[in-house]
């Protein structure tokens, strides 16, 4: 790895080129704790089947410093301490590499400690995170105007970003296809007062400044939608050059093709760094009750004047959220929606508890089985003495 990142003894370690792809000072002091001498740092832009690419600093030239694109591989310990995929390096992780010993190839060692992970379940039966994105510090979450427009899948979008400790930018797009805004743009609003809400024509760059100055220089963002709902399109206006597909939507139902196909880490010209996913149709919820409460403070603020401090809000006497959906004052779609995510979780939990409980059981029925087999081998041994 003869030009490749910086020297981990060189007092020059936080670079520009490392800086302006997020190399903070906490991760600089993880690298430092962590980092064996051959070993620098660098950030994870895409992986596919298992291979890495990676973005790392170049070294120092008279000009300055640079970055690099590698292509990188797991050593087999990485892969054998990993527990879950949800543990190996994923897009927007900081990684450790060193150089392998075939010429020109590059390993992946270790993984800095990330600051926040971006998951949802995996789809399935598999009680099991699927990692979409790490270190983050926005999530877009994106929908379009028309038959694509679903309040009910940005809900659960915001409610993973609330347990990632991310905060959402609620992004309309395509607002030329709807004569009149207003009304969409309430409704979004209402999902997360906290958040920002952005109406957004990529094409004519509707709305592209105030999104640009919330992704600033090192600011990472998680784009997140369906297919068809304009990411690819958002992200090529953001760059001013086309970096992602851009696909037809049918007419008759408005749904996009999958133009990406994986998530990948684009720094734009602006310093931020923007991750493209895939469109995502089933959203299952990899979150606690508390996130997803957060994701609907109307609800969560109501419930501190209910008679009782464990109140479900299920017709219990003196709930105060029960009087505003009577009293007309919370919208009934919101409440239906909090009430089935809640539900989700807390079946998801109970799964959980269920497989961790059998996990364990099979551990100690392995225990007791090598126990038995020790006590029959030393009985022999000593039947054998005799």
């Amino acid at each position: 790895m003869q030009s490749v990142g910086i020297d981990s003894k060189s007092p020059n370690l936080f670079s520009a080129s490392l800086e302006a792809l997020g190399f903070d000072r906490a991760f600089q002091d993880s690298f430092a704790a962590l980092a064996a001498p051959d070993e620098v740092p660098g950030r994870v832009c895409a992986v596919h089947r298992g291979l890495y690419r990676v973005l790392t600093g170049a070294r120092a030239t008279e000009g300055g410093g640079g970055m690099e694109e590698l292509d990188a591989r797991p050593t087999g310990r990485l892969g054998h301490l990993a527990l879950t995929q949800a543990e190996l390096p994923a897009v927007g992780d900081w990684v450790l590499l060193r150089r392998g010993e075939d010429q020109g190839s590059v390993l992946v060692t270790g993984l800095l400690p990330r600051r926040n992970t971006f998951a949802r379940k995996v789809p399935g039966p598999r009680q099991e995170a699927q990692v979409l994105a790490a270190n983050v510090d926005y999530a877009l979450v994106v929908t379009a105007c028309g038959q694509d427009f679903s309040l009910r899948r940005m809900e659960r979008f915001v409610a993973l970003a609330e347990e990632a400790g991310v905060r959402p930018l609620l992004v309309l797009t395509k607002i030329d296809l709807e004569p009149d805004i207003g009304p969409l743009l309430a409704e979004v609003e209402a999902l997360s007062p906290v958040s920002p809400v952005l109406a957004v024509c990529a094409p004519e760059g509707l709305g592209l400044s105030e999104l640009g100055t919330l992704l600033g220089p090192r600011v990472t963002a998680v784009l997140l939608g369906s297919s068809g709902a304009g990411k690819s399109t958002l992200l090529n206006a953001l760059a001013g050059s086309a970096l992602a597909d851009t696909g037809e939507v049918r007419l008759d139902d408005e749904k996009g093709r999958h133009t990406t196909t994986s998530r990948e880490l684009y720094l734009l010209p602006s310093g931020a760094l923007l991750i493209d996913t895939p469109g995502l149709r089933e959203v299952q919820l990899w979150a606690d009750e508390e996130a997803v409460d957060a994701s609907f403070a109307e609800i969560e603020e109501l419930s501190a004047a209910c008679r009782f401090r464990d109140c479900r809000h299920e017709g219990e006497p003196g709930c105060a959220v029960g009087a505003a959906l009577e009293a007309g004052t919370l919208d009934r779609r919101r409440y239906a929606s909090w009430l089935k995510l809640r539900r989700e979780v807390a079946h998801l939990e109970r799964k959980d508890d269920a497989a961790l409980q059998r996990a364990e059981a099979e551990r100690w029925k392995s225990i007791n089985k090598s126990m038995r087999g020790y006590t029959k081998e030393r009985r022999s041994l000593q039947g054998k003495a005799r």
